[in-house]
């Protein structure tokens, strides 16, 4: 299944790893390379996740980390979006 980031997902990867590298510029390089690590891995095995709070949307929890990659699969395009990348503890209250 083909991969495929959007502008938001890349984004919450960018202010992932500019958050992290605050601190330690080493680490955030190590998380940030194992979300796509995982990412890549999911879109071998897309059902992994489950069902997302929005619909047509799945969530799956990225192991050994906290954050939750939420994506779209279009079988008909072989072809999964991942649409963001949160912390578990965020808030995703709907506003």
């Amino acid at each position: 299944m083909k991969l495929v980031f959007d502008e938001q997902a890349l984004a919450d990867l960018e202010g992932i790893y500019n958050w992290i590298a605050k601190d330690n510029p080493t680490a955030a390089k190590a998380v940030v390379e194992h979300l796509f690590e995982s990412t890549e891995h999911l879109a071998t095995f897309p059902k992994m996740g489950h069902a997302g709070r929005d619909e047509g949307t799945q969530e799956w929890v990225v192991p050994r980390l906290p954050y939750i990659v939420i994506y779209e699969i279009h079988a008909e395009r072989n072809e999964m979006i991942i649409v963001a990348v949160v912390h578990g503890r965020q808030d995703r209250e709907e506003p």
